[in-house]
């Protein structure tokens, strides 16, 4: 069982998202990744959006848990500089045309077409973008 935090990032109307590209996948997930032992889910988000994205996480407030058959995803809407997100970690380790990632900036409209995963993050993210544009 492997629990995992992830980092819903918006700015000026749009949402931080990593794109993936495998050998018949495609797909988009929200920075983030599994809990380490003796970690909170807080200091596994902080820690992954640092890692994935270079970025630093400026406050979080617990938004979503997910529970699913391999553990619970706790979802956290940030803040973060407005810097632009620069791929590291074991991601960027891992990057090879055949493994693909990049950070794209995406609005609710763009999002309702994606293949977010899971698909539950899709329906959470739409309401904190729509959230902002009223």
């Amino acid at each position: 069982m492997r629990n995992r935090a992830a980092a819903i990032i918006i700015q000026n109307g749009a949402l931080l998202l990593i794109h993936r590209q495998k050998p018949g996948r495609d797909y988009y997930i929200l920075p983030g990744g599994g809990v380490e032992l003796n970690e909170s889910f807080e200091e596994a988000c902080i820690r992954e959006v640092k890692e994935e994205t270079g970025l630093d996480v400026l406050g979080l407030q617990l938004v979503y848990i997910y529970n699913n058959k391999w553990g619970e995803e706790y979802y956290f809407i940030t803040r973060v500089p407005p810097n632009e997100p620069i791929l590291g970690g074991s991601e960027a380790k891992r990057q090879s045309p055949t493994n693909f990632y990049a950070f794209e900036w995406v609005d609710a409209k763009q999002l309702k077409d994606l293949n977010l995963l899971p698909v539950a993050a899709r329906r959470i993210c739409l309401e904190f973008l729509q959230r902002q544009k009223s």
